[in-house]
């Protein structure tokens, strides 16, 4: 029995697991609106436990059993992509701070709660959803809160569409909450 498990176990002698491919989310994207210069904020981001793995998650309609594709992965885990999208995308109209700066400024909590592929039932399209549940504080208080909601159509009914597809949702969620943040902001006295 010893022999025939270590017999089996040397199949694999010399062999080399391919690599699996990597995504990022690409270069940032020109703002789509001119939006008003705001005061520095601070951006605390978390998200669900499922986006902390490198996986490229998918899913048909709307089952509750979500898949990673074998073979391809995230730079970077979900999260931290998106958190360093919305950093960018946010540091067009102002500063923006680490949490726990101790400023005094705006907090700005997101929550990236959905980030993935999500296939029709009958597989014949995808897209890629994004969402975020975005809260903004000042000295314990809540100025706003809202959910943001984004999904782009993938070209492809693959991995590499829906990392496309992904791409675009996270940017255009992006935008809504950068377009969102100057109708909650105290107005600057000046």
């Amino acid at each position: 029995m010893a022999m025939l498990a270590l017999a089996l176990s040397g199949c694999g002698v010399g062999r080399v697991a391919p690599q699996a491919a990597l995504f990022d989310l690409g270069p940032e994207p020109a703002a789509s609106a001119q939006l008003p210069a705001r005061q520095p904020i601070v951006l605390a981001f978390s998200a669900a436990p499922s986006l902390s793995d490198t996986g490229v998650i998918w899913r048909v309609a709307d089952s509750t059993a979500p898949k990673a594709y074998a073979g391809f992965r995230w730079s970077e885990a979900p999260a931290s992509l998106v958190r360093q999208r919305l950093q960018e995308r946010l540091s067009q109209e102002g500063a923006v701070l680490a949490d726990g700066a101790g400023t005094g400024a705006p907090q700005l909590r997101v929550t990236l709660t959905r980030f993935e592929q999500v296939f029709a039932a009958d597989g014949s399209s995808s897209q890629g959803q994004v969402v975020l549940q975005a809260v903004l504080l000042q000295d314990g208080k809540i100025l706003g809160q809202r959910r943001f909601a984004a999904q782009a159509a993938a070209p492809t009914q693959d991995a590499a569409g829906g990392v496309a597809a992904l791409r675009q949702a996270t940017d255009a969620a992006a935008e809504q909450l950068a377009a969102w943040l100057p109708t909650v902001l105290p107005q600057s006295a000046g």
